[in-house]
């Protein structure tokens, strides 16, 4: 069964509120293929799931109106369910797919049109889309346009997962779409800088004739990962759909969530959501699992083995501090098109194969029907393993997804950044870098599986939107590796930035040392924690697939030595959860500056940057031995580590070469 057609009572995809890259508009370098370029299958029938985010709704002043003929419907409610509709096909309609060998390379002529539909209302109007259709987005190699009855686009849509099924290569689907305003519908409202605007999600299926033979790719043949053989994973900005992956802010509301109502045009206290699209390719030599939680035991490791993405947003503010104010929950991956390789899309990533995940599926894909949310807390990261028994979708450990389970609403598992960090006097002058990466069990490298890029949240009113900025660089501004190496470069000599590996995990140690004048210097640390994680597992669940958690913590302690007659003061902690009751202590003393995680946690856990600053009577030296301690499980006790980075030297040393000087 399609996943639409599991979530298309309640299917709800996030959207943006949020204006479209304007140096890039959808299919500027994407011309859509002539039907002679390419093989036309015709498609027909089947049904279309359009969800709306009310909060995106909202923001642009439209609502949903009047809904016919819908085979199912769920009314929206803002921060907690997307406005769901499902709609037949006519049956006299057809679609054209172009096909050039097992690839699908576009959307040619003709339409799908569909029984009943709805109406968007907005200040002094409305979009009347009852007999709406759906054809080729103009211009736009792999998009969708909405049509009204008469033709004109209103609504239109990318960055599908798509394709003729491997088990019924007669049936077409485009699902996970991200859903955006038209120009059309931008000019009508008098904005057409609103133009791309993601306000929900399209899916729809068809099937071609009896006649009609699509090919669904080949069943691609690769080794699984294996001791001698590289497994590797790149994340990359691309426009595979006919538009380019961006930042977005569905929503924005005010406590308690998701009942406090929307933010305001003088709240600063709201919780605004930040989400992405994904793409990467597979440019190593083996085959990578990618199966759904709870689709059963599968090779090679005997289980529902697939990635997991998070995103983190940092703030380097006026005076160069880093710090991470927002972070994600898991998205766990289920699928893979494998794009521009010649292989079948399915649940097996092969080398050599693209994949793309729309903003909309990276923020929870059916809302709250279609369950792919979940905490961090039940993946040890280094190793890729879920602890499925006991987790948020399988509390009774019975290995099936328990009714009912996981996000509740639509923020729960988003990243949630307040809006006071991204408001002045904190944003004057300020950096924001928005990073993602997936955690890919057995990855040979996990820099080039993260990537970042520079963003510029901006508030208009009570709505929130994301630039992108340098978008119209060669690179899009997009840059691979974690955003701790635009704060400090991992290649700079001395050594300022570098990795500390340890069985359990990695992390990353970053340090600035400034020079205040009359002796004094303040020295900056970064610690980034990638995947280190002190686990404790359940002995009676063991193994996977019924793997159980029990605690699953990073590191509890942070030191820097002191030589002696060094002393130091001003000492400042920055965490990533806003909440200073449970801030680590921190202290100099017994020849070192320390800061300790309180007794009740806060511990700097996989995925999350910690910042420690104070200030030195003396100047840096390289060769001093920091020291980061793993918090202690119930079966083990604390775990030491150190790595020689640089610090304060004794007062009579002179600068270390390549510190600022202030």
């Amino acid at each position: 069964m399609h996943r639409w057609l599991v979530a298309m009572a309640c299917a709800a995809i996030a959207a943006q509120v949020a204006v479209a890259d304007p140096a890039s508009p959808p299919g500027a370098d994407a011309p859509k293929p002539s039907p002679a370029a390419a093989r036309a299958l015709q498609v027909h029938g089947g049904a279309a799931a359009i969800s709306f985010n009310p909060d995106a709704l909202a923001a642009l002043a439209l609502n949903v109106g009047e809904v016919n003929g819908a085979s199912a419907r769920t009314p929206g409610q803002p921060g907690v369910r997307y406005d769901a509709s499902t709609f037949a096909a006519l049956g006299d309609s057809t679609l054209e797919i172009l096909q050039r060998g097992s690839a699908i390379v576009g959307i040619g002529e003709g339409e799908l049109r569909f029984r009943g539909g709805f109406v968007l209302a907005y200040p002094g109007g409305a979009a009347d889309l009852r007999g709406f259709a759906l054809r080729g987005g103009a211009g736009v190699r792999l998009g969708i346009d909405l049509v009204n009855a008469r033709g004109t686009a209103w609504l239109s849509a990318d960055h599908a997962h798509y394709g003729f099924g491997k088990d019924d290569p007669r049936e077409f689907s485009m699902r996970e779409m991200n859903l955006r305003l038209a120009p059309h519908f931008a000019q009508v409202l008098g904005h057409p800088e609103l133009t791309g605007s993601a306000i929900g999600t399209l899916e729809f299926h068809a099937s071609a004739d009896a006649n009609e033979h699509a090919e669904t790719g080949a069943t691609c043949r690769a080794p699984w990962p294996a001791a001698g053989l590289v497994t590797d994973i790149e994340v990359f900005n691309s426009n595979l759909s006919g538009f380019w992956d961006s930042v977005y802010a569905p929503r924005c509301g005010l406590p308690p969530l998701p009942n406090g109502g929307a933010c305001t045009a003088t709240s600063t206290n709201g919780k605004l959501v930040l989400g992405a699209d994904a793409s990467l390719r597979n440019i190593g030599k083996t085959a990578i699992p990618w199966y759904g939680h709870f689709s059963g035991n599968h090779p090679p490791y005997g289980n529902d083995q697939h990635p997991f993405l998070i995103w983190n947003l940092y703030r380097v503010d006026s005076a160069g501090r880093i710090k991470q104010i927002g972070a994600s929950g898991v998205k766990h991956a289920f699928y893979s098109i494998n794009k521009d390789c010649g292989c079948a899309a399915g649940n097996v990533f092969w080398p050599g194969c693209e994949d793309i995940y729309s903003f909309s599926s990276n923020d929870n894909g059916g809302g709250i029907t279609e369950q792919n949310l979940a905490p961090r807390s039940e993946i040890i990261p280094y190793g890729a393993t879920w602890g499925r028994c006991g987790s948020v979708w399988d509390a009774d450990c019975d290995g099936k997804m328990d009714a009912g389970s996981g996000a509740q609403d639509l923020y729960q598992y988003r990243m949630q950044v307040t809006e006071s960090d991204l408001l002045a006097p904190l944003s004057v002058a300020a950096q924001y870098f928005f990073e993602f990466w997936y955690i890919v069990r057995d990855d040979a490298n996990i820099y080039n599986t993260m990537g970042y890029r520079q963003i510029q949240p901006r508030k208009n009113g009570a709505n929130w939107s994301v630039g992108l900025v340098n978008a119209n660089a060669p690179d899009r501004d997009f840059f691979l590796g974690p955003a701790i190496n635009r704060w400090v470069d991992p290649s700079a000599s001395p050594a300022m930035n570098r990795e500390l590996a340890t069985p359990l995990g990695r992390a990353r140690v970053a340090v600035k040392a400034t020079d205040l004048g009359d002796g004094r210097w303040r020295y900056e640390y970064a610690v980034m924690n990638f995947d280190y994680a002190h686990a404790y597992i359940d002995p009676a669940h063991a193994t996977t697939p019924d793997l159980k958690l029990l605690s699953n913590h990073g590191f509890a302690r942070f030191s820097v030595p002191l030589p002696a007659g060094v002393s130091a003061t001003e000492l400042r902690f920055d965490d990533a959860d806003g909440d200073s009751g449970n801030d680590w202590i921190g202290a100099a003393g017994g020849g070192a500056v320390t800061w300790t995680a309180p007794a009740a946690g806060n511990t700097l856990d996989w995925g999350t940057l910690y910042h420690f600053e104070f200030v030195a009577n003396a100047a840096p030296v390289a060769g001093s031995a920091i020291t980061l301690v793993g918090a202690a499980s119930p079966g083990e006790g604390e775990l030491s580590y150190a790595l020689v980075l640089s610090g304060p030297g004794r007062r009579s040393n002179s600068t270390l070469p390549g510190h600022s000087t202030e």
